[in-house]
């Protein structure tokens, strides 16, 4: 149905010079030594004062440094306090003046050039503030010495007006000095007086089309103009959708014609704007809207498959926004600082014709061809995921080198890697937890094919990849907020955002979930990532904030049971599911576990942090438990549930393992955890008790060569040192092969996925075991978290040959409830048949190839011995902390030499006991890093 009247769109385009509409002055064009009066329209800009009824204050600056600078000086008010010299007088209708002497005002010496006043406005506090329509700082403009005649329009300043055929706009304009004034639309006077300094006139729509108002001043040879654009619309045609497009933009299969679709409800006119029409407002590209006036669409053709176009939406003839589901944007303020390494022919920003953010898309263009295009995702329960931000991981931030350190993640045997948010961000280097348009790809780290590219590669290599993506809130820049803005804020017909957000933790703009076009925008933006990519799933950043029902916020009661966001939080997982049957849904979620409970049944998985208990076992501090890193802890013991929680010892969010015990870590005697070599063995003993827990584990980039930067240096999101080296210390090297290792046993063996497993924590928590009673395998794994020696009884499970699965030395195990005494911080993983692991040589408590760096000729004589008087000789290579062990072949501690602070040098010790005869096992120590030697005494 076509609408009968016709529509007038008023687009003003000139520069704050020659038009302002927060601010007027009177005279208009005031010199820095004269008295002036500013008014101040908080109904305008970005409207922070709009309604506010208490008082008003302004905050000003003089901008003396050059005619072209906008830097605050003698800058006047205190911001948050109650400053009298800056209180406005309150003129009703949201206007505020206030009067001063320029000069005696700012304080600026006679003579000093004055270029203009920069101006804030603020309540007492500071808690609301008017600016421009950019929510950034306004300025008005000084008259200098001998300058030549301006022009100024005063009205319209409104952003937009909306009228029928026949319509009128208000005008009137000032000049600088007594001069000719014309007004002319479209190059046809319609008014003219002459020796004066204003004009003020009726500007009536008689046409359809763009018009061009044209206000210009002549006094003999000088003259100045000012300028703006209305165009006259025929009405708006509503029409249904085509059948089958979906909200955003949709490219035909010969890639010649776009449908656009786009949510907008209550907006009165949406024209397409972009290179295919240069920008310019015209009829035949006015949008259709829906019946229901929330939804507007428009088909355009004639374009050439592969060409790269750029567009925005006009929506009411003056906002220019880019489209919220665009898959490519450019941004004026960032794209600069983006390497053309790492986005190569990156488009170009229409700099002369539009501003804010510009939507890209390239019709025709060919598709990806995906080496695996239908990839077997890893079990849940098989799930060892790798955390890692770019920014943070590799120094040139990209894709490419993302493809190129691949093999080095291979070989630590994890088998999914979730990124840290990739979507179009706010600014460059960021974690991505600043989204501005969630379908988009930030070009920070590469190009669409090239993220394809290593999508592709990770799934060759049996990886899965989980993007991170945040849809509890958006930021400013974003379509959604830009629509609906009042104040700084949302506005309450925000179809989206809340005005106010709904929980205590909510950063930028709090999304509306219960919103039928929020649910829409969403469903859309997880398809196209499944599709368009081909990745395995999602972590939803801070799912709890998903809610309605904590406003205004209760910070004790938002994680509480909310169905409303249960139902939320499965709507999209069905979303997930019906895409891309199989994919992953993880949740960070940290609710009630009732409510957690309820999801886990609905096939989600949900973020477990075990940081806490880890890390106090890590600094020796072990009188908290470890199982709650496995479902059964949760009550979650259905096998259908078994892997839902997505355990970690570390994650972006948390203090660094190592941080802590270099900084905090106890001490004992020569034993301390301050030290890097211990350090390092603590956290090998924390993965021997956290890879074997079954269920889906996850660990922080680093984390396994013990990264030990504080989370907080500089600040908590601020850029971190990219430490490849530590692959150069062995000490670092050999954790990593451990956490290889013990990733390598947990995705091979079956037995990992069962729950027929116990946990025990005993001493305090101080001696901790793990079992693993599967037919296919059984696994013990005791370790000491104390900082002195303990006796452990593994309890085994059955008599018979049991393998170290890290040293590869076995144990005739005669009796189940053996003691064996473990040193500090001293682990081993115990099986009942030989596995061997893949970095065999550098890894366990052996680690031959290690151990030869730190020690030369460690040697056990005489063998056979038939005295009984045996000697352990050896030569340090360098000095550290040394200790030797005798244990007989039942695993028994028969000698031991404690914990020596040697220097470097060839040492003879000789053990102080009659050993009886048999087969017993020397063990000597140096800085952690163990060999052992066979001793037979006949």
């Amino acid at each position: 149905m076509i609408k009968n009247t016709l529509t007038l769109l008023l687009t003003i385009m000139c520069s704050y010079a020659h038009l302002i509409a927060q601010i007027t002055c009177a005279p208009v064009f005031p010199t820095a030594d004269d008295d002036i009066t500013l008014t101040y329209d908080a109904s305008q800009g970005s409207r922070g004062l709009a309604g506010f009824t208490g008082a008003v204050y302004g905050h000003f600056g003089a901008v003396i440094a050059s005619p072209t600078s906008t830097a605050w000086t003698n800058v006047q008010g205190t911001w948050g306090v109650d400053f009298p010299r800056t209180r406005m007088t309150s003129i009703g209708n949201d206007k505020y003046t206030i009067s001063f002497n320029i000069r005696t005002f700012f304080g600026v010496a006679a003579g000093t050039p004055i270029y203009r006043i920069g101006c804030v406005f603020r309540n007492v506090d500071g808690s609301k503030e008017g600016k421009n329509t950019a929510n950034a700082d306004m300025f008005y403009d000084i008259t200098q010495p001998g300058q030549t005649i301006q022009t100024r329009i005063i009205t319209p300043f409104a952003a937009s007006q909306l009228l029928n055929i026949g319509g009128t706009i208000a005008f009137k304009g000032s000049a600088s000095q007594n001069a000719t004034l014309t007004l002319k639309d479209n190059g046809v006077q319609i008014a003219t007086t002459s020796n004066v300094r204003e004009l003020t006139n009726t500007v009536t729509a008689t046409s359809i089309g763009a018009h061009t108002v044209v206000f210009k001043a002549v006094n003999g040879a000088q003259s100045d103009s000012a300028s703006f654009q209305y165009v006259v619309t025929s009405g708006v045609q509503t029409a249904a959708l085509p059948v089958g497009v979906k909200l955003g933009a949709n490219v035909n299969t010969l890639g010649d014609s776009i449908t656009f679709v786009f949510q907008a409800p209550n907006k009165q006119n949406v024209f397409v704007i972009g290179s295919f029409n240069d920008y310019q407002i015209q009829n035949n590209y006015q949008m259709n809207r829906t019946a229901d006036g929330t939804t507007w669409w428009l088909k355009i053709g004639g374009l050439t498959p592969n060409q790269i176009y750029t567009y925005q939406y006009l929506v009411d003839g003056s906002l220019k926004v880019a489209d919220p589901l665009s898959i490519l944007i450019l941004d004026p303020n960032n794209d600069s600082r983006v390497p053309s390494s790492t986005f190569p022919n990156m488009p170009v920003y229409p700099t002369t014709k539009t501003t804010g953010y510009v939507s890209v898309i390239q019709p025709g263009k060919a598709a990806y061809n995906w080496r695996v295009p239908n990839f077997t995702r890893p079990e849940k329960t098989n799930l060892v995921i790798y955390e890692l931000l770019p920014r943070d991981f590799i120094a040139k931030h990209d894709y490419q080198t993302l493809i190129d350190t691949l093999n080095y993640l291979k070989k630590l045997n994890i088998n999914a890697i979730e990124l840290m948010p990739v979507s179009e961000f706010d600014n460059n280097e960021s974690w991505g937890y600043n989204p501005t348009f969630h379908m988009a790809l930030d070009k920070y780290y590469g190009t669409p094919d090239k993220f394809k590219e290593f999508i592709d590669v990770c799934h060759q290599n049996g990886i899965a990849v989980i993007l991170d993506v945040v849809f509890n809130h958006i930021w400013g820049g974003s379509t959604l907020s830009a629509l609906y803005l009042d104040g700084g804020r949302p506005a309450l017909d925000n179809p989206w955002l809340n005005r106010d957000a709904t929980h205590p933790y909510n950063v930028g703009y709090d999304m509306n979930h219960e919103s039928a076009l929020t649910k829409a925008y969403v469903d859309r933006c997880l398809a196209f990532w499944l599709k368009e990519y081909n990745v395995d799933g999602f972590r939803f950043d801070l799912s709890k904030g998903f809610t309605q029902r904590n406003n205004p916020i209760d910070v004790g009661a938002w994680g509480n049971y909310d169905q409303s966001r249960i139902d939320i939080l499965t709507h999209y997982h069905q979303t997930v599911q019906q895409t891309t049957p199989g994919a992953y849904s993880i949740m960070e979620h940290f609710a009630t576990n009732s409510e957690e409970t309820v999801l886990a049944n609905s096939g989600m998985m949900l973020w477990g942090n075990a940081n806490y208990n880890y890390n106090e076992a890590t600094m020796g501090y072990s009188n908290n438990g470890l199982s709650g890193v496995s479902a059964p802890s949760r009550g979650w013991t259905n096998a259908g549930n078994a892997d839902k929680l997505v355990g970690y010892m570390e994650s972006h969010d948390e203090q660094r393992l190592m941080f802590k015990n270099l900084s905090f870590g106890n001490v004992s005697g020569n034993y301390s955890i301050k030290t890097l070599p211990t350090a390092l063995r603590r956290i090998e003993l924390a993965s021997a008790f956290f890879y074997t827990v079954p269920g889906p584990k996850m660990l922080w980039q680093f984390g396994e060569l013990g990264y030990d930067i504080s989370i907080d240096q500089d600040c908590r999101i601020c850029n971190k040192p990219i430490l490849w080296n530590y692959l150069t210390d062995p000490n670092r090297k050999r954790l990593r092969d451990v956490v290889s290792n013990i990733i390598y046993l947990r995705t091979t063996q079956a037995a990992f996925k069962t729950l027929n497993f116990d946990q025990n924590e005993l001493n305090g928590g101080y001696i901790k075991r793990f079992h693993i009673t599967d037919a296919s395998l059984n696994a013990v794994v005791a370790g000491n978290f104390n900082v002195v020696a303990e006796n452990i009884t593994p309890n085994f499970q059955h008599t018979g040959k049991w393998y170290d699965y890290l040293t590869g030395d076995s144990l005739n195990v005669t009796n189940t409830g053996m003691t064996i005494n473990y040193l500090a911080g001293e682990y081993h993983i115990y099986l009942d048949k030989k596995i061997t692991p893949p970095s065999a040589t550098t890894t366990g408590t052996t680690g031959t190839q290690e151990f030869n760096t730190l020690v030369n000729d460690f040697q056990v004589y005489p063998t056979p011995s038939v005295s009984g008087q045996i000697f352990v000789g050896y030569n340090l290579r360098s000095g550290g902390e040394v200790s030797w062990d005798v244990f007989n072949i039942q695993g028994q501690q028969m000698a031991t030499s404690g914990i020596k602070t040697l220097t470097q040098g060839s040492y003879q010790d000789a053990v102080q006991m009659v050993l009886p005869k048999g087969t017993y096992i020397v063990r000597l120590s140096v800085n952690g890093v163990s060999a052992m030697q066979k001793l037979i005494v006949q």
